[in-house]
């Protein structure tokens, strides 16, 4: 299936999940949790030593995580990508988090996420 067919509700039963994970994980500092998703060449760009210190960074700056507003979804034939209006406890502005979902061998997997 071609990831160009997914609806937006498919999209988001998908992703929402992931990005759950992801964010639950990094504002709990447990990179099992947070990489859950991850695609083998994603996790292997982010060891856990890399994490721990981007969560101390983000956790100084912007606290803990609140909610979340899916803003867009752009998609191509083998993945598709969500962008959110993430919300955190400290920020002055907006912060983007963004995840791309990969299809690889019948599974989706987070090949790109970043928080901004």
């Amino acid at each position: 299936m071609s990831c160009m067919e997914l609806d937006d509700d498919a999209c988001r039963k998908i992703a929402e999940p992931m990005m759950d994970d992801a964010i639950e994980g990094a504002a709990r500092r447990d990179y099992n949790l947070h990489t859950r998703h991850f695609s083998v060449a994603l996790k292997s760009s982010f060891d856990a030593e890399l994490f721990m210190a981007a969560c101390d960074s983000r956790q100084a700056t912007w606290g803990n995580p609140t909610q979340r507003e899916l803003v867009c979804i752009f998609r191509k034939p083998k993945s598709f990508t969500l962008v959110w209006n993430q919300g955190f406890e400290r920020t002055d502005g907006q912060v983007m988090a963004m995840m791309t979902i990969a299809l690889k061998g019948g599974r989706y997997f987070v090949d790109y996420f970043l928080l901004h």
